[in-house]
């Protein structure tokens, strides 16, 4: 079998306080911010000296997932994703890099604050600044929330497992088969490589499913697709999920 290398892709080059960013900063005042950036843009040392120097206090931590600190994951997306809770504790939140999957992981990560504070984007290529706030995951969650009322009242409930190292959780899946059929539910596990949500429809007799692989599957996919379909983390309590949603 070859073997496997991982490579960072680090951008090589500097990452700077631009002078639109600075002008931001000024102008909305926080008093500190909670740090988070893709993998290509984490040599952020002298940026945040910059930061620190116009009076604003950086906040990082590690998210559980990741090997670096300041690092975030598309599946980053709960409250206890992270060491510390810089996202409360912090007035505004920047994150370093472009397009939307991580930073809305932030979003989803409050999923349950009735408060959601937005996320900056700041992109150090383009000098870029976007804005993304509750209404960038208002769909998501209103489906994922209808999703736990179908879950709730089904019972025939399939489990979706994949084999992909790091996303495997077969045990997870048994665990919470024996569980729903304590309920006097039927449940049956669906093992495949990668999950392709769109063969949902192939099985009819299925009232809702369960998915235990990447956590974006079950709050980005849903939109896409009629059959209601929870995550693992929700599937234990799914009442106590639905009414930290409400």
């Amino acid at each position: 079998m070859p073997e496997l290398f991982l490579i960072d892709a680090k951008w090589e080059g500097e990452i700077k306080l631009t002078d639109k960013l600075k002008s931001f900063l000024k102008k909305n005042n926080p008093k500190s911010i909670a740090l988070f950036a893709s993998i290509q843009f984490l040599n952020l040392d002298d940026f945040i000296k910059e930061i620190e120097n116009i009076g604003i206090k950086v906040n990082t931590t590690k998210a559980k997932r990741t090997n670096e600190k300041l690092q975030i994951l598309g599946c980053d997306c709960y409250e206890d994703s992270f060491k510390d809770s810089i996202i409360k504790n912090s007035d505004l939140i920047l994150y370093i890099g472009d397009g939307l999957f991580h930073p809305k992981a932030i979003l989803l990560s409050q999923s349950k604050q009735k408060n959601l504070k937005s996320v900056i984007i700041f992109d150090p290529i383009s000098d870029k600044i976007e804005i993304i706030n509750r209404k960038s995951i208002e769909k998501q969650l209103q489906k994922y929330k209808r999703n736990l009322k179908f879950f709730i009242n089904s019972n025939v409930i399939g489990i979706l497992v994949t084999i992909k190292p790091g996303q495997q959780y077969f045990l997870a899946a048994k665990k919470l088969k024996q569980n729903l059929e304590e309920q006097g539910k039927k449940a049956y596990i669906f093992i495949e490589d990668t999950i392709n949500i769109n063969n949902l429809e192939n099985y009819p007799f299925i009232q809702a499913w369960v998915n235990t692989a990447c956590p974006r599957i079950g709050t980005d996919d849903i939109v896409n697709i009629k059959q209601p379909l929870i995550n693992l983390k929700e599937a234990f309590d799914p009442i106590k999920a639905l009414e930290e949603l409400e």
